[in-house]
C-alpha cells in the first residue's frame, strides 16, 4: 500500500539511501545547493512577473478561455479548478495580457516553470523538496547548454520542450526533432535560468487529469506512470529521443541513456564507462549489464557465457515502485528510511539487517572483481603490456594522465572481451548506488558472469581493502571518477 499525505508531487525518484548513500549529480562540477530567499513566497512569485504584468489585475479564467481553449477546458476538469485554483493563480493576474496579448506580459516560460509558483499552495511539499539532490543544479551537466544533458539536468528545459509537447499529443520522434531544430542562442538561455534540475512541473501536468494514477488509483496528475517493466523506449544504443521519454516518473531520467552492453557496443566504446550515472530503473528490471550478447540489440550469448535465470528482485513488483520506498509519506526529500519506505513488507531492524547484509557481499565482491582486473592489468595485460600499477584495465579516459599507460583505441583493442565486461559491470554496480539494494539477484549474477569471464586468466584469490570502509572509499573514488569521465566526454 502506497503511503501518502496530502497531495503528491512525485519528482523523479532520485535513488538515496540515508546514511548509506548519497545521489551526487552527474560530473565532475557536482551540484550547487539553490540559494534560500529572505522573500516571502507572495513576495517571490510576483518577482517572476514581468514588468508589464506587475500592475495587472485579476479577470478570472473566462478571458482566457478564447485563445488557450484547450488547457482552460481540461484544467476544469482538475481538483485545482474544484478549489479555485485557476489559470490567474499560477500565471499571475491577467487584465494586461488579455487587453493585448503578448508573450513578454504574462508568467510563462522559463519562468513558470520555478517551484515558488507551486509553492504558493504546497509549501511544506516544495521545502521538502528543496532539500533534495533534485532541487539541486549540475553546473557541469548544463554548463555546454547541450540539449541532451538537459533534457533531464534542466528542469526548465524539460518541462517545456519535453514533457509539455508530449502532453499535448506529440510524439517522441516530433519532440526530439524540435530540440534539434532550437538555435544554439536559444539554448544559451536554460543554463542560467535553471533553478532545479527537476522540479514540480517536470512530472505533474499543472494542466489536466493524466491517465498516470497511482497503484491506489489516485490523481496526482503524473506524467508518467509510478510503475513499468518495458524496457522497449531503452535498448542498446538508444537515442535521446528513446530514454528521455521512458513512460515511467523516475526511469524516463534514471536510465542506462544508450549505454550499449553487448560484446560489439564494448568493443567500440572504451574511453569512459558505457553507462552514465543513474540506470536504476534498467538495474530494478534486470538489464544494463554486460551479460555476453555478442551484438547490438541481438539475443545470442557468446561461448562461455549465459543468461540470468531470474532478473529480478521482489523490489519490481513493489506497488509504485521507486515512489513507495523512495518517498515514504509523500516526501520529497527522495531519501529513504528504513522506518517508513521498508514497511510494511519490513521492519526496520529487518530492512537494517537486509540492506546491511546485501550491500556488504556485493561491495566486497566489487572490490574483489576490481582486484581481479588489476591482477590481470599487472601480470598478463592487453598486447602484452604489463602495468605495474594495475590501473590498464581502465576505460582509457578514467586513467590518470600522469600514469605511463597506451591510451590508444588500438591498445584498447587489445583487452579481451572478458575484461570488458567485467568493467562494464562494476560500473553499472557502482553508478546504480544502491549495492544489490535495487536488484539483489542481478547483481550477484553480473559479479558471477564476470568472475567466470576473469577465470581464464587470474585467480579468484585476490587481496581486498581490510576494512569495510576501506572498500567504500575505494568505490567512492572510482565513483568520481567515472563522474568526471562523463563530464569531460
Amino acid at each position: 500500500m502506497l503511503k501518502k499525505s496530502g497531495l503528491m508531487l512525485t519528482c523523479a525518484g532520485a535513488l538515496v539511501f540515508v546514511g548509506v548513500l548519497v545521489a551526487a549529480g552527474c560530473g565532475g562540477g557536482g551540484p550547487n545547493t539553490p540559494p534560500v530567499s529572505a522573500l516571502s513566497t507572495a513576495a517571490q512569485f510576483a518577482a517572476l512577473l514581468p514588468s508589464p504584468q506587475k500592475a495587472a489585475t485579476k479577470v478570472g479564467a473566462t478571458a482566457c478561455k478564447p485563445c488557450h481553449a484547450t488547457d482552460c477546458t481540461s484544467q476544469a476538469l482538475t481538483r485545482h479548478s474544484q478549489v479555485s485554483v485557476d489559470c490567474e493563480s499560477c500565471h499571475g493576474p491577467g487584465s494586461v495580457h488579455a487587453a493585448k496579448p503578448a508573450l513578454t506580459n504574462i508568467l510563462r516560460g522559463i519562468d513558470s516553470t520555478n517551484p515558488i509558483v507551486c509553492a504558493q499552495c504546497h509549501s511544506d511539499v516544495v521545502n521538502d523538496f528543496k532539500k533534495s539532490m533534485h532541487a539541486q543544479v549540475v553546473t557541469s551537466a548544463i554548463s555546454s547548454s547541450s540539449a541532451t544533458c538537459m533534457r533531464c539536468h534542466s528542469d526548465p528545459f524539460r518541462t517545456l520542450n519535453v514533457e509539455s509537447p508530449l502532453a499535448h499529443g506529440q510524439t517522441p520522434a516530433q519532440v526530439d526533432a524540435a530540440i534539434v531544430a532550437i538555435p544554439a542562442a536559444t539554448l544559451q538561455t536554460y543554463p542560467p535560468a535553471t533553478h532545479a534540475s527537476v522540479a514540480c512541473a517536470g512530472c505533474h501536468d499543472p494542466h489536466q487529469n493524466t491517465a498516470n494514477l497511482t497503484s491506489d488509483k489516485e490523481q496526482f496528475y503524473l506524467r508518467a506512470a509510478t510503475s513499468s517493466t518495458d524496457l522497449s523506449s531503452d535498448p542498446p544504443a538508444a537515442t535521446p529521443a528513446q530514454y528521455t521519454t521512458i513512460n515511467h516518473i523516475c526511469g524516463s531520467c534514471h536510465n542506462n541513456r544508450g549505454g550499449d552492453p553487448s560484446d560489439q557496443g564494448l568493443g567500440t566504446g572504451t574511453s569512459r564507462p558505457a553507462v552514465h550515472e543513474g540506470p536504476e530503473y534498467n538495474f530494478l528490471n534486470g538489464n544494463g549489464g554486460a551479460e555476453g550478447i555478442t551484438t547490438t540489440g541481438g539475443s545470442i550469448y557468446a561461448s562461455g557465457t549465459t543468461a540470468p535465470a531470474q532478473r529480478t528482485s521482489a523490489h519490481v513488483a513493489v506497488p509504485d515502485q521507486c515512489v513507495t520506498c523512495h518517498m515514504p509519506n509523500s516526501r520529497h526529500t527522495f531519501t529513504v528510511s528504513l522506518d517508513t519506505s521498508c514497511a510494511p513488507c519490513h521492519t526496520a531492524t529487518d530492512a537494517a539487517a537486509r540492506e546491511n547484509t546485501i550491500q556488504t557481499q556485493i561491495q566486497n565482491g566489487m572490490a574483489a572483481l576490481r582486484a581481479r582486473m588489476a591482477n590481470w592489468a599487472a601480470t598478463v595485460g592487453a598486447g602484452g603490456f604489463k602495468d605495474s600499477t594495475g590501473i590498464a584495465w581502465e576505460y582509457s579516459g578514467n586513467i590518470p594522465a600522469t600514469v605511463v599507460v597506451p591510451k590508444t583505441p588500438t591498445w584498447q583493442s587489445q583487452i579481451p572481451i572478458e575484461i570488458k565486461r567485467a568493467r562494464h559491470n562494476y560500473y553499472l554496480l557502482l553508478l546504480d548506488r544502491s549495492y544489490g539494494v535495487h536488484n539483489f539477484v542481478y547483481a550477484q549474477y553480473l559479479l558471477n558472469q564476470s568472475n567466470v569471464g576473469l577465470d581464464k586468466y587470474v585467480s579468484r584469490s585476490v587481496s581486498i581493502p581490510s576494512s569495510r570502509a576501506a572498500v567504500k572509499a575505494q568505490l567512492a573514488a572510482d565513483y568520481e571518477k567515472a563522474k568526471m569521465s562523463h563530464a569531460t566526454e
